[in-house]
């Protein structure tokens, strides 16, 4: 099975058994580096190389390979800080043929090498445009109006936002627009001053949004002014600290 089959192979897959696109970018990726390494039946493929591949950040990378995993399309081994060995299943199946028919072309050369280079150019090409694509972004107005704490990093907000929708096919726009709202909720609750508020970018990495998406977000207590600590044992005096910071400033 050459190089075109195996593409052609895996997307009459993936039509009956639709795939993330986080999980599309990374195997197409990780095509790429097998073809350049000589169709080796494990070879190494860095993260750093994955994500500028793919658009993908690190924990994007694990959960595509993952789910890759499980549908039997490849295997990886992890080895600590060193780049993580991949296999790719079909294209392993039929390594010989793979290798003989690379080498076949490079022997034969004329017309059939020429138009197999120029398929392999529009592969890239077309593998460049899904990677640069984004998922469609209706309602990013909306999050970023709903979120506390807005400056001039909203490009990166923006990046950080399609990155979400890409990587996880579950979450979506409203869950987004939810979990700013509910963030804004929680920080006015707890009285947090916006030095203290994660920027919007922040806020959408490392899934830290999560706990504020819809059935997950649980509100807290509002602060109450003039409401005693827990040490019971001590006297306790109630201070208007709003007017004693003035005089302090005052002075």
């Amino acid at each position: 099975m050459g190089y075109i089959n195996i593409i052609n192979a895996f997307w009459d897959s993936a039509t009956t058994n639709p795939l993330p696109t986080g999980q599309v970018s990374l195997y197409m990726a990780l095509l790429h580096v097998c073809n350049r390494s000589g169709w080796a039946e494990w070879f190494q493929a860095p993260n750093q190389v994955l994500s500028v591949l793919t658009g993908l950040s690190r924990s994007g990378i694990q959960k595509a390979r993952n789910g890759l995993k499980q549908r039997g399309l490849i295997d990886f081994r992890e080895r600590g800080t060193r780049a993580t060995l991949y296999r790719i299943a079909m294209a392993n199946s039929n390594q010989d043929s793979v290798q003989d028919g690379g080498q076949k072309g490079v022997r034969n050369g004329g017309q059939d090498s020429v138009q197999d280079s120029g398929t392999l150019k529009d592969i890239d090409r077309d593998r460049k445009r899904e990677r640069m694509r984004a998922p469609v972004v209706e309602r990013f107005d909306d999050f970023w109006a709903a979120y506390p704490k807005r400056g001039n990093d909203r490009p990166s907000a923006e990046r950080a936002y399609c990155r979400v929708l890409r990587e996880d096919c579950h979450i979506t726009e409203d869950d987004l627009v939810a979990a700013a709202a509910n963030y804004a909720d929680a920080m006015r609750m707890l009285g947090r001053e916006g030095k203290y508020i994660r920027s919007a970018a922040s806020f959408l990495a490392d899934d830290f949004f999560a706990a504020y998406l819809p059935g997950q977000y649980v509100r807290p207590e509002e602060r109450q002014k003039g409401v005693k600590n827990g040490f019971n044992r001590f006297a306790q005096n109630e201070y208007d600290f709003g007017a004693l910071e003035d005089e302090l400033l005052a002075n």
